[in-house]
């Protein structure tokens, strides 16, 4: 009995997401079309508003409220082609057919003999932290060790580099499609390890810090250097190339009452975020005033 009504448990779980995905898709394909149309009919009236493209994961497209490219939106007063899906990962978005379609937009632009000004990209979280991986790049507790101690910065060195390498898969794709287009990376904020999720998912970082036996006081700590670890990969990138920038994200949102589980915050704390996005745009973009 508990067997079969397990089984039955996982096939709707199955379901679930398959059915959101094909929505999410077809949502994608429709918005890539009506986006173009809309911007052609601008540009016809002799307008030249802002154009951008995003990429990402659930930070630019969350299923269980706003994220950061919808508050974008309405910080910037424009419309954004947004392709992020909740759960992505780079090692998806940036291979296989995603990176074509991206790199499709790319070349092809908003309308004919135009280019986006600015490609925005999420990713990296889901690589990192997804389902029963956090546990990996840390190290078993031991009398005395100090949250630097935890990291195992073998391992996550090595996850680090896998994920940079589709970033600079990224990059390559603008370099070769759009090379005027300025692009915008970002390291999250400075999640709280908690054990909460949302929906079904979830959660991502309290179970590898219990399985490594790091104790509570320890664990936020020891997830800052985590991230700022990912964040200095971004900031070579950034380095290595021109018209990459890393939005400031990390240490915006300092209060536990700003985040709705361990890997999202609310939504004024993805407002919070968004107009980070917002000030470095319009520091790059003379035409935007935020």
């Amino acid at each position: 009995m508990y067997s079969n009504k397990l089984e039955e448990d996982c096939k709707c779980l199955v379901r679930k997401r398959a059915g959101i995905e094909r929505r999410i898709d077809r949502q994608l394909n429709e918005g890539v079309e009506s986006y173009r149309t809309r911007y052609g009919k601008r540009r016809n009236r002799g307008e030249r508003p802002l154009t951008i493209i995003a990429e990402g994961d659930s930070w630019f497209r969350y299923g269980a409220g706003f994220a950061i490219i919808y508050y974008l939106e309405r910080l910037l007063d424009t419309e954004i082609l947004n392709l992020a899906k909740p759960g992505d990962e780079v090692r998806a978005m940036l291979t296989g057919k995603q990176l074509k379609r991206l790199r499709r937009e790319l070349k092809r632009g908003p309308s004919r003999n135009t280019k986006y000004d600015f490609l925005l990209f999420s990713g990296g979280g889901n690589d990192l932290v997804g389902e029963d991986t956090f546990y990996k790049w840390l190290n078993d507790y031991r009398k005395g060790m100090q949250p630097a101690d935890v990291i195992n910065h073998m391992t996550l060195d090595c996850a680090l580099q896998f994920v940079e390498v589709g970033y600079r898969d990224l990059l390559l794709a603008r370099r070769e499609n759009s090379p005027k287009t300025h692009v915008l990376l970002h390291g999250y904020d400075f999640a709280w390890p908690n054990g909460e999720g949302v929906c079904w998912l979830g959660p991502w970082l309290e179970p590898g810090l219990k399985q490594r036996k790091v104790p509570p006081k320890m664990r936020r700590e020891v997830v800052r250097l985590f991230l700022l670890q990912f964040d200095a990969m971004l900031q070579r990138l950034a380095d290595s190339e021109r018209d990459v920038y890393v939005v400031a994200t990390q240490g915006t949102l300092e209060k536990e009452s700003q985040w709705a589980n361990e890997l999202h915050p609310k939504n004024g704390g993805f407002k919070q975020i968004a107009r980070k996005f917002a000030d470095l745009i319009s520091a790059i973009e003379p035409r935007v005033s935020s």
